[in-house]
Parts: C-alpha cells; structure tokens; sequence
C-alpha cells in the first residue's frame, strides 16, 4: 500500500514538473521579449528626439543654441555620427547586440563620447559618445548651429 502512494505521488510530482518548467520557459521568453520592445522604444525615442532637435537648431541663426535632456538606458553600449549625417546607437537585447540607424536632413559633429575610446576614430566617425565621461540616467545634449552644420556637445 506504502508503495503505491509513493508511486502515485511521483508519478503526480513528475506530471507536474513537466507542466512548470514549459511554462516557466514560456514566461521567461515573453517578459524577455517585453523588455526588448521597452529598450528599442527608448532607443528611438532617444535618437528621434537628437535628429529633430539638431534640424530644428540648423534652421535658426548661427550660434543659436538648444539643450535635450535624455536618460540614458544602461543597454546603450555606443553611440556616434557616421558621414555627418547618420546617427548611430548600439544596444543590447536579449538576442545581442543591435544597431539603429536616424538619418538627419542636417550636417552632425560633436566633441562628445559614450564610450571613451583611446584608439584612433575609424575613418567615417565623426563623433563618438563615451560611458566613461558619463554615466546612465539623466544627461543633457547641447546643440549649437554652426554655418554649414550643426555641433553637439554634452552640456
């Protein structure tokens, strides 16, 4: 009798297990699949809000200045200017690392880095941001139109 209980009870605690641990992986995959989806809006929250400003700064006089205040996710991994023209953010997902790209109608230079390189610039990068001269959270973006293009700086 003692035997076909215990019996009973693992056979119970098996068909149970079998039913959690598919959907524990099931859980793990949606909340991971969610927050992916929250860091790539921050990601281009952020990068839309630097391509319009800077656009909007170019069309004012020269010298005209603008400031942005952004949080910075900590999955932002780089960010720089390609060609003058193309603003670049490196991130993390669950997948890895990925790039999006914003196309900006205006010239973009800057003097900022996210993260600090202590290497020579790759031929095309016209700006780079660095972890190392801030950190995530809050940072504020200044925009200062010159004659043929637009400089960003951290403020």
């Amino acid at each position: 009798m003692r035997g076909q209980i215990s019996t009973e009870y693992l056979i119970i605690l098996g068909i149970a297990i079998a039913a959690i641990l598919p959907a524990g992986y099931f859980f793990y995959q949606y909340s991971s699949s969610t927050n992916d989806k929250a860091i790539r809006s921050q990601v281009e929250t952020i990068g839309n809000e630097i391509i319009v400003n800077a656009e909007s700064v170019y069309g004012l006089a020269e010298g005209s200045l603008v400031s942005l205040d952004i949080k910075v996710p900590d999955r932002i991994k780089d960010i720089y200017i390609l060609n003058r023209n193309e603003l670049v953010i490196k991130y993390e997902l669950s997948s890895g690392i990925t790039e999006s790209v914003f196309f900006s109608n205006v010239p973009l230079s800057g003097n900022f880095s996210y993260p600090a390189r202590n290497y020579i610039v790759p031929p095309g990068i016209d700006t780079t941001f660095s972890m190392k001269n801030f950190t995530q959270g809050k940072m504020t973006l200044r925009f200062e139109s010159k004659t043929s293009y637009v400089f960003i700086t951290k403020q």
